[in-house]
């Protein structure tokens, strides 16, 4: 699976070409800072690296900034690593922001079975942390093990809210 970094990029990319430039100025126009900074010597290395797997191409139109475009394969790896994101669960939410951003290289049907997927699988991990926590609270845990549960169950909610809501948009 891509990188968060490589996702960002090659999310970028699929919507068009860019130089490494523009690319930091859209991370700054879309405030990734606050979730999930990429400096300058960051990115220009993750593009020379995307480049050696021939996911991203210099198209070499200009000759003082490298102009990147997506390639075949790296669509394709980037459309599979969105599949990936929406078929797990991470509690590193910023995985979950990537596969929502990014979805829109996915096929109208591609998406509607990874939200189908993601739906059932934020069902089963609330059924399942609650049930956690009222073992636990049987149990007379702590409360900081409480509040770790009470957590998770945030951001499932949360997620199921945000797929909602991307269902109700799209149609």
């Amino acid at each position: 699976m891509l990188s968060k970094t490589s996702i960002v990029i090659m999310g970028m990319l699929s919507k068009g070409e860019m130089n490494a430039y523009d690319m930091l100025k859209m991370i700054e126009k879309m405030n990734m800072k606050y979730w999930f900074p990429i400096g300058a010597t960051t990115l220009y290395e993750t593009c020379l690296r995307l480049q050696k797997k021939n996911y991203i191409e210099n198209t070499g139109e200009s000759d003082k900034k490298a102009i990147y475009l997506i390639t075949k394969e790296g669509l394709q790896e980037l459309k599979s690593s969105i599949c990936e994101l929406f078929e797990r669960v991470d509690f590193d939410s910023v995985w979950f922001c990537l596969a929502v951003m990014y979805s829109g290289v996915l096929s109208k049907k591609e998406l509607d079975r990874e939200i189908a997927i993601r739906s059932k699988i934020l069902d089963e991990y609330e059924k399942g942390t609650l049930e956690n926590k009222e073992k636990m609270l049987q149990y007379d845990v702590s409360f900081k093990e409480i509040c770790a549960i009470d957590r998770m169950i945030q951001i499932i909610r949360m997620e199921k809210e945000t797929l909602e809501r991307f269902i109700s948009n799209r149609q």
